[in-house]
């Protein structure tokens, strides 16, 4: 593998560490990756990864990756990017200046870096946008500078955009189709299976002011028939934010073709005090189980049950 593959791929491997790149000429609109929130103007060269979060230009051996955050992360981050921190990152800040954002601010860093025997040069935005917090992180090999300089890449950074991810997007990164979302929107998704719904206009809402539906999927080997009772009753006993957990019934079930397990449950909010019912549903496969957990208040549970109901007899496992 030649030096600048490996860089590439090192690139692709550190999605974890933040990294982004550019190249002179810029899109003429901001371009998103699939189901991310976060799009910039791309350089010329650049497409969207199949591989992670971002862009990616093989040809300039560079890889952009995009990580989006909760709001109120960017004092955390502004404070804890130092350029003490960044040295235990293996980069020299060279330059640190804030930068004036359409709908928001940011703070701009770059500095060459050591990844093992390769040089390179990165640049990262941490930015707070249109009530995003983002973070962009631009890896090149040090010989890229000649035509990706700090203002190039500043500029790039700098069109950051921000956009609401429609619903078929968010649904078709999903290891599986949910046919019928009851009347919920789909709030996130993961290509590994986690999926947060809601009924309401919020995203992110204060204790149980709206209904909730988290589904994941656990990997592995499927529970055998005598400890489903077992998992599924610690699952709901280890679940964050519900005290005072009250069963109103345990019981397997069958889910569409599969075998399953229901725990129907009256608990407190843990948060507010609130009477709150919540539904776990276990469904299994030939290997590991889809989970799906959701929460309202008590006032609202009768109509709330139903859809959530709707919801987990419309998902098909694999269907993708």
């Amino acid at each position: 593998m030649t030096a600048p593959l490996r860089f590439l791929r090192s690139a692709i491997l550190g999605a974890s560490a933040l990294v982004l790149v550019a190249a002179p000429a810029l899109a003429a609109d901001p371009v998103f990756p699939r189901n991310s929130r976060v799009g910039v103007e791309l350089p010329a060269g650049f497409v969207p990864s199949t591989k992670f979060m971002g862009f990616e230009n093989p040809q300039a051996n560079a890889a952009l990756i995009v990580t989006e955050l909760p709001n109120d992360m960017f004092a955390e981050l502004e404070k804890g990017f130092t350029d003490e921190v960044m040295k235990q990152r293996g980069m020299t800040v060279v330059t640190r200046e804030a930068m004036t954002l359409k709908d928001g601010r940011g703070i701009f860093i770059a500095g060459p870096k050591v990844q093992g025997d390769q040089k390179t040069y990165e640049s990262v935005l941490i930015a707070n946008v249109g009530g995003v917090t983002a973070i962009l992180s631009m890896q090149m090999l040090e010989a890229s500078r000649a035509t990706l300089s700090d203002a190039v890449v500043r500029d790039a950074l700098k069109t950051i955009a921000i956009r609401q991810v429609p619903d078929a997007e968010k649904l078709a990164v999903l290891p599986y189709k949910i046919g019928n979302l009851g009347g919920f929107r789909i709030v996130r998704s993961s290509p590994n299976g986690t999926a947060v719904l809601t009924l309401g206009t919020k995203d992110e809402a204060a204790g149980v002011d709206q209904p909730y539906a988290l589904i994941g999927v656990a990997g592995g080997e499927t529970p055998k028939a005598e400890d489903r009772d077992r998992l599924a009753k610690a699952i709901l006993a280890n679940t964050p934010g519900i005290k005072d957990i009250k069963l109103v019934r345990a019981e397997p079930l069958r889910i569409g073709q599969a075998q399953g397990y229901e725990i129907v449950a009256e608990a407190r909010d843990a948060a507010t005090n609130s009477d709150v019912n919540t539904v776990l549903w276990l469904r299994y496969g030939q290997s590991g189980y889809l989970q799906m957990f959701a929460i309202a208040k008590r006032s609202s549970w009768g109509d709330v049950f139903p859809r959530l109901r709707t919801i987990r007899d419309s998902i098909e496992p694999g269907a993708r």
